[in-house]
């Protein structure tokens, strides 16, 4: 293995005159030795400069001699020389005339000469035969004139005469002189052929053409470095053969991969011999069970939900029992909130609050959410209130209004998106139009707070996957235009577009349509009825490019919901996420079912187009941009007045301007052409192709790698009648189920989101497939068949699986169960036989804390004032008094240290 593998990494240098497709015309040789190599060099020198110009001047003259057509091959130039030297023969017994003659009839006329006696018949009774005879005997030079001789005479001549006028109609043949030297040189350049073609290998060279031939001679005599290469290429081959590589070596020949792959081919074929020994040795791998393992998998993802739910509950537990400590460490701070927690009036202001009472009040709410200005106002600075302080959208706050937020915690987490929009002074301005002229504050030259962090980390943590968009298209042109492709993004299932264009025409001769069409405000209202009308259930927000715009669409909205007071339930402002109209600086954070994005910048009254975009022209005008195409989760819908094609790639260099015009396009081609070159999808690897081949021969149509994003489905199935719609995704345990970072990621969250979208899922275990292949297609094919029915009575029904905005959830992206922390479902064990006493005195410290341990039995956390008065109570005392207390308090805090030495030999 080491030597094969070694001369197959040699034998990448050789690339193509392996492979038999190298241009050279050495390719294919066998030259076996620097010697060898030597003499054919030496032949083809011969063959350039000595043979091929002697034969061609021979041949030369022979044709102008003879008018003979030239011969293209050497064997018809052989047949020639044949003939022509036959003829020449001819012409030394006969005159030149005898090809006059008809001699096909003095043949017949001469055939009695065949037998004696016929000839003696023939000479008495027939006066064709004594014509024939007299007439050839007349052209008859020298020689013997027998009747038997002239009619063999005669029949070679008339032989010659057709091969003649096969090659030259019309006129008679003539005789040659050099037909030698002509032979000569033919021979020679045979001889040369003949010792060439033994190492070329192309057969017998003399059936190739005289031209062809000679530009193969020159081409080979021109490379002097091929051949000297070949001996080191056919040692390899054959020492590869001895070693039992040569139906690798066809293979290779065969499929002709990449050089660089060839060895991994001998590795490939080597671990498959390897797997089957090992399949044969081991029952276990043999056994494998594609459905026993997915059984595994269903447990491990059960498991891995109990698991988060379980640690809801244990977070919960852990503060609980904070909050407790933190009241038992700080009685008084406890009792002034419970004393501001009973007030209905008149509350201590929160600030003072806070100061006064700051461990009990963090460790009851030790979550708190404050804009970054508020913080000075709510938290005295004198100390830090939290462990972690986390800003969420961190590009739009300024570095200087993060500070009094940053001096409250010792940890800071910094979230946010630097494509989106920077921090701006837009609001501090007057409301006119020139807003959109705003600039972007920085200090010490960073832009926000994410900026001036991202410096101080060395490695920032990327959130890559994407939940927001239930249609990949939807995210797809920010993927790629804005991130890079980065972002991991999961296909929706097919069905209706949701991404959309909608073009208004163009109404000429009206002023002011440059920066607010009047025909795109009448448009964006109309889609806003229509989508409450037919999908009230869906939340909608209207976007506009420039405030102005947004101003005159809120207030045509405002209008014309005066006629539709039926529609007042879907505009109502107490909805959670209730319609709007914003312009591009005030969407960031906004996102809803659907988007209506209006551009509102028009063509002028004679048709032009300005380019006018507002913010887009500025620099980093595609983070606007980028914001608003990305807040819808099903569908969206651009309305504009123009198109891409109305826009010229070379009028603005503005990253934005450009942006929007890929973006009309993409969005007119409903989510399928990016505006650069796309991809062409193939199966990852040999595995996979064989399923696909699989599949398709059963009727199924499969799309491989289905997705824009790194990660893509292996395959997806479509609808037999329906296209555009897909019903099922196929998914192997080939390179994407490996490159996942943690099984929770490949076996559930994967597949749980995808279904979450409306996705029917198979899975397909190469083990099975190998090992078991008509038995996963008919499974694979079952499981298609019930994904179509399943695709028809969902669309059918107008049901079909609703997918959550937020993370695959453990339990829903925002109620985690509502779990009890205080436990008080659980029942307490027995009472502990502890006999009534008048006295505490009277009572031992065992049996106290065996009390202690009763009450707790319940799983409820109480302060320690809590147990005291449940102590009280379960002894029987109807006043307390200093003993009493003392005796408990002492009992409480064994009890704690109890706890707490339990806890530290667990950690230990």
């Amino acid at each position: 293995m080491d030597e094969a593998y070694a001369l197959l990494s040699e034998l990448e240098g050789f690339g193509g005159l392996f492979l038999r497709t190298d241009s050279s015309q050495w390719t294919g040789a066998k030259l076996v030795s620097g010697a060898v190599v030597q003499q054919t060099i030496d032949a083809l020198r011969r063959l350039v400069d000595e043979c091929w110009p002697a034969l061609r001047a021979c041949l030369s003259e022979v044709i102008a001699t003879t008018n003979a057509p030239n011969p293209k091959t050497l064997e018809e130039l052989n047949s020639l020389l044949q003939l022509l030297n036959g003829i020449n023969k001819t012409l030394e017994c006969f005159e030149p005339a005898i090809f006059e003659q008809d001699l096909e009839a003095i043949m017949v006329a001469l055939n009695p000469a065949k037998k004696r006696l016929s000839a003696v018949l023939a000479w008495c009774f027939k006066g064709k035969y004594r014509l024939a005879r007299r007439q050839v005997r007349d052209l008859r030079r020298n020689g013997e004139k027998s009747g038997a001789k002239l009619l063999e005479m005669v029949s070679i001549a008339a032989a010659q005469l057709r091969l003649w006028n096969a090659l030259v109609p019309g006129r008679p043949p003539v005789g040659c002189k050099n037909l030698g030297e002509c032979r000569s040189a033919l021979d020679r350049t045979g001889t040369e052929l003949e010792s060439l073609a033994a190492v070329l290998a192309r057969g017998d060279l003399r059936r190739y053409s005289i031209d062809g031939l000679q530009l193969l001679s020159n081409a080979l005599a021109a490379d002097n470095v091929t051949p000297h290469r070949l001996p080191r290429l056919t040692q390899i081959e054959e020492r590869l053969s001895e070693l039992g590589i040569a139906a690798l070596q066809d293979e290779i020949r065969k499929r002709r991969p990449a050089p660089v792959v060839w060895p991994k081919l001998l590795e490939h074929a080597w671990l498959a011999s390897s797997l089957d020994a090992a399949r044969n040795e081991d029952p276990n791998l043999a056994g494998f069970n594609g459905g026993s393992h997915e059984r595994f998998r269903k447990e491990f993802c059960e498991l891995d939900t109990e698991r988060l739910n379980l640690s809801v509950q244990r977070v919960r537990r852990a503060h609980a029992e904070q909050a407790l400590d933190a009241m038992n460490a700080h009685p008084d701070q406890e009792a002034l909130i419970r004393h501001e927690a009973a007030k209905r009036a008149k509350h201590l202001p929160f600030r003072k609050l806070l100061a006064q009472a700051p461990e009990v009040l963090t460790a009851l709410r030790p979550c708190w959410f404050a804009s970054p200005l508020s913080v000075s106002e709510l938290m005295p600075a004198a100390r830090q209130y939290f462990d972690v302080v986390l800003f969420d959208e961190a590009s739009q706050v300024l570095p200087e209004d993060a500070v009094p937020a940053l001096l409250r915690a010792s940890t800071a987490v910094v979230a946010g998106d630097q494509n989106q929009l920077p921090p701006t002074t837009f609001f501090d301005v007057s409301g006119d139009e020139d807003e959109e002229a705003e600039s972007a504050s920085s200090v010490e030259g960073f832009e926000s707070l994410l900026d001036q962090m991202i410096g101080l980390i060395q490695k920032p943590w990327s959130l890559d996957w994407h939940y927001r968009s239930l249609d990949e298209s939807l995210i797809a042109f920010s993927n790629r235009h804005i991130y890079g492709d980065r972002l991991i993004t999961f296909p929706g299932a097919g069905g209706p577009p949701s991404l959309s264009h909608v073009s208004v025409p163009f109404v000429p001769d009206q002023d002011g349509q440059e920066e607010s069409a009047s025909e795109e405000v009448r448009r964006v209202v109309e889609l806003v009825l229509k989508h409450a009308t037919e999908r009230p259930g869906e939340t909608l927000g209207v976007i506009a490019m420039g405030i102005k715009h947004a101003r005159r669409v809120e207030a045509a909205v405002d209008h014309a919901l005066i006629s539709h007071p039926e529609l007042e339930a879907f505009f109502a402002e107490d909805k959670s996420e209730r319609f709007f109209v914003k312009n591009l600086e005030r969407v960031q954070g906004d996102e809803r079912d659907a988007i209506i994005l209006t551009i509102g910048y028009g063509k002028d009254r004679s048709g032009r187009l300005l380019y006018r975009f507002g913010p887009l022209n500025a620099k980093g005008g595609e983070r606007r941009l980028n914001v608003a195409i990305t807040r819808a989760r099903q569908r969206m819908t651009i309305v504009s007045s123009f198109d891409h094609r109305d826009m010229d790639p070379d009028r603005t260099k503005a990253r934005g301007a450009e942006l929007l015009r890929l973006y009309l396009e993409y969005a007119a081609s409903r989510g399928k052409r990016f505006g650069d070159e796309g991809q062409l999808a193939f199966p990852e690897n040999s595995f996979e192709a064989d399923v696909q081949n699989a599949l398709q021969s059963k009727g199924i149509e499969l799309i491989p790698q289905y997705g824009v994003s790194k990660y893509r489905i292996d395959f997806v199935a479509k609808h037999p009648k329906r296209p555009g719609r897909m019903v099922l995704a196929v998914e192997c345990d080939g390179a994407s189920y490996h490159s996942a970072y943690t099984a929770r990621d490949r076996d559930r969250l994967r597949q749980q989101h995808l279904e979450a979208l409306g996705w029917r899922f198979h899975r397909i275990w190469s083990t099975d497939w190998f090992m078991r292949r008509d038995q996963e297609i008919d499974r694979a094919v079952a499981a298609y068949k019930a994904a179509v029915v399943h695709a028809d009575r969902s669309d059918t029904s107008g049901g079909g699986s609703s997918a959550n905005s937020g993370s695959p959830g453990e339990n829903g992206p925002n109620h985690p169960p509502n779990v009890s922390a205080a436990g008080s479902a659980n029942l307490r064990r027995p009472r502990p036989r502890i006999p009534t006493r008048s006295s505490i005195d009277e009572y031992h410290s065992s049996e106290l804390l065996s009390l202690v341990d009763w009450i707790e039995s319940d799983g409820r956390l109480r302060t320690d004032q809590e147990f005291a008065e449940e102590m009280i109570k379960a002894l029987g005392f109807k006043r307390r008094g200093t003993r009493i207390d003392e005796a408990i308090r002492k009992a409480i805090a064994q009890n704690h240290w109890r706890a707490k030495s339990a806890a530290s030999k667990c950690a230990r």
